[in-house]
């Protein structure tokens, strides 16, 4: 009795069964609307789908004087019976989602599956699972991979190693949230429904993270929690592949990616301690190839297509623009540069659902802290990308991007070279010594190797040498020959000069401020600041959320019911202002574990800046659209009308949160007091740059 084991059913059909097998004198149609409260149409298509299922196990759904039952022999009743109860009930997929499945059991399986499987499996009929391949052979058609089907065998697919293993991990990421994937990995005992959850074996993907932790991911940095479930599945597939006797075709091995092999054989030999494998040394090789793309160290010379290519060529131009105009060059940091590049393939692309063209209190505080830069942004903008029309929310996001460089880093006047060379120390010495002899003004040279681009910080070099063409090398470079000729150091000269140009030592100032007229009047305006600066900063309080829900509608509740009666009159309406505000865009900050939640409400009595720590992290998405875990909530109450002193402070604290990477770390780590310290700093420093 094969029932028990593979009978999938919605919540209705169970229902339905249920009805069928406990009512002896069987059941009417019309019974069934009344019970179930769905339509006679609803009932027979239902018993069309229900046929098909009892059919396998040789029962059959019958109609006596208009009442309809289940008949069969007396153990296959039984049996049904206990089935019924214990049957793991199924949500009903999408289209898209059905067509996810269909794919993913198809890639990860090579040997043939019926109809009726498949059927069984998703819990739709056969009919459905024919209509259904047909969209799903023309999708796997345009990676190379061929849908067969042979009658009487089944239905499979053929494709190449690495391109079956590419897919199949993409339709996984596609279809699983990262909350969920490390929720159901680090609950043993929690079942999901999740049918792409439960494609590869839990044990497997636990002990294939296990094996990670200690052999790979110390060594390597990742971006996000998404990269690290990639690199997850990317490995549990093809450990799942390997197992089945499949090894991935001849790959080329990456340049620099040894030390990555390494890495992959201490992976090996950690999980073969759980599992018998043989491992062919091209799979080591497709491995490393993937956890050196992972790794966010690596300086990105090549990209997936020619559009990216191109892309990346007008995000240097833009980023240049910015540079000469606000001269202060934002060139050198190869991870800004890259990070940006990623953000605008992503809008120019559609790739990810654009901020709305409202006001973002965060955003809109810092455009008018970095007016210039704000404006010069704007302004290079149109001149790069004419036909790519943004949001102003998405503008001041680009702005984002340039003040976290901006207030990072300064703009020291070193002549620092980094010379890059294809063979060896000597061909590097001559050149460093020709450098020197030649060029006095460069005071520190520093000789690389291409392979160790990958451990060298780029941002630390004005000027770049290289002896071999970089394709794609994020950074302008010099290709010069490995003597150095004169013509070459004439051209040196020439780049140097246009560099002191370009950046000049003096810094221009990039923060606004008005001179003041009246004295008296900005005597009093600062006073009033500063009395309600110490007001709020006195206020400030870092407090923990016990057994925080991970609704973040929970959260938003809990967080208000700290504040107090003396601060808020009626918490509902300003709840509901914050969650139409988390509505309208992201609040999570980017490249942190922090949101900022604020809003403004005739409930609110007073301005108030309050920290909460949560005690089970939450999943938002950040406002350049990637997925953070928030554990710590920034929340900024004001009442409805603001002073022009009141506004001032809110929006200094807004924009010193998303400042710089230092601020990022402080308040996203810092005690009540470091926390108060910082703003209070912060504040002094806004006041006597007003007063100069």
């Amino acid at each position: 009795m094969k029932l028990s084991k593979t009978m999938i059913l919605t919540e209705r059909q169970k229902d339905i069964l249920s009805l069928l097998i406990t009512s002896e004198e069987g059941i009417s149609v019309k019974e069934l609307e009344n019970r179930l409260n769905v339509s006679r149409r609803t009932i027979y298509r239902e018993f069309k789908e229900l046929k098909d299922v009892l059919a396998t196990d040789e029962l059959n759904l019958v109609n006596k004087k208009r009442k309809y039952g289940v008949e069969g022999n007396k153990e296959a009743l039984n049996k049904l019976i206990l089935a019924v109860k214990k049957t793991k009930i199924q949500s009903s997929m999408s289209v898209e989602r059905r067509e996810n499945a269909l794919a993913a059991i198809l890639l990860l399986n090579d040997e043939p599956k019926k109809i009726i499987q498949f059927a069984l499996d998703l819990n739709v009929s056969e009919a459905t699972i024919q209509n259904d391949l047909d969209i799903v052979e023309k999708s796997l058609a345009e990676y190379k991979i061929n849908l067969i089907r042979k009658k009487s065998v089944g239905v499979y697919v053929e494709a190449s190693e690495s391109e079956r293993r590419q897919v199949l991990v993409g339709i996984l990421l596609s279809e699983i949230n990262d909350y969920d994937f490390f929720h159901y990995l680090n609950h043993t005992q929690l079942k999901s429904n999740n049918f792409f959850l439960q494609i590869i074996s839990r044990d497997l993907l636990f002990e294939t993270r296990k094996a990670l932790t200690k052999s790979i991911i110390p060594n390597i940095e990742l971006d996000s929690d998404h990269q690290l479930i990639e690199l997850i599945l990317i490995f549990a597939v093809s450990l799942t592949r390997i197992k089945a006797g499949f090894t991935i075709e001849k790959v080329d091995l990456e340049p620099g990616s040894l030390k990555y092999q390494g890495f992959v054989f201490r992976f090996m030999a950690l999980i073969t301690e759980k599992m018998a494998l043989k491992v062919d040394q091209t799979d080591v090789t497709y491995l490393a190839n993937k956890v050196m793309a992972s790794d966010t160290k690596q300086t990105k010379l090549h990209y997936d297509s020619d559009y990216e290519l191109a892309a990346s060529i007008r995000v240097k131009n833009f980023v240049r623009i910015v540079s000469e105009k606000m001269q202060w060059n934002f060139q050198k940091n190869t991870t800004f540069v890259n990070r940006l590049t990623r953000h605008i393939i992503g809008l120019t692309q559609h790739r990810v659902t654009p901020l709305p063209n409202a006001r973002i209190e965060t955003l809109a505080g810092l455009s008018k802290r970095f007016a210039k830069l704000y404006t010069v942004i704007q302004q290079a903008w149109q001149q790069e990308f004419p036909t790519d029309k943004i949001t102003s929310s998405e503008m001041q996001l680009l702005l984002l991007y340039f003040a976290n460089e901006f207030t990072n880093f300064e703009n020291h006047q070193q002549f620092n070279a980094l010379v890059i060379c294809e063979n060896g120390i000597g061909t590097s010495a001559i050149l460093k010594a020709r450098l020197k002899q030649e060029l006095p003004e460069i005071k520190q040279i520093k000789l690389s190797k291409v392979s160790d681009l990958v451990n060298i910080d780029l941002q630390k070099y004005d000027l770049i040498l290289s002896t071999l063409e970089l394709k794609g090398f994020s950074r302008s470079y010099q290709l010069v020959s490995p003597l150095l000729l004169d013509d070459e150091i004439i051209r040196i000269k020439n780049y140097l000069k246009d560099y002191e140009r370009k950046y000049p030592l003096v810094n221009q100032p990039v923060f606004s401020s008005s001179k003041t007229k009246h004295a008296t009047k900005e005597l009093s305006k600062i006073s009033i600041g500063t009395l309600f600066c110490a007001d709020l900063v006195n206020s400030i309080k870092v407090q923990t959320l016990r057994y925080n829900a991970t609704d973040l509608i929970a959260v938003v509740q809990e967080c208000l019911v700290h504040t107090g009666r003396n601060l808020i009159t009626k918490q509902l309406p300003v709840a509901k202002k914050i969650l139409k505000r988390i509505q309208l865009a992201p609040v999570g900050i980017p490249n942190s574990h922090l949101a900022l939640l604020h809003t403004s409400s005739h409930e609110i009595k007073r301005c108030t800046f309050m920290i909460f720590d949560l005690d089970n992290e939450i999943v938002l998405k950040s406002m350049d659209h990637n997925e953070i875990e928030v554990s710590r909530i920034l929340l900024m109450l004001g009442p409805a009308e603001l002073s022009d002193a009141e506004q001032e402070v809110m929006s200094l604290i807004s924009s010193m949160i998303i400042m710089n990477d230092a601020n990022l770390r402080l308040f996203t780590n810092g005690d009540q007091d470091q926390i108060k310290n910082a703003i209070s700093s912060q504040y002094l420093q806004e006041l006597k740059r007003k007063l100069e």
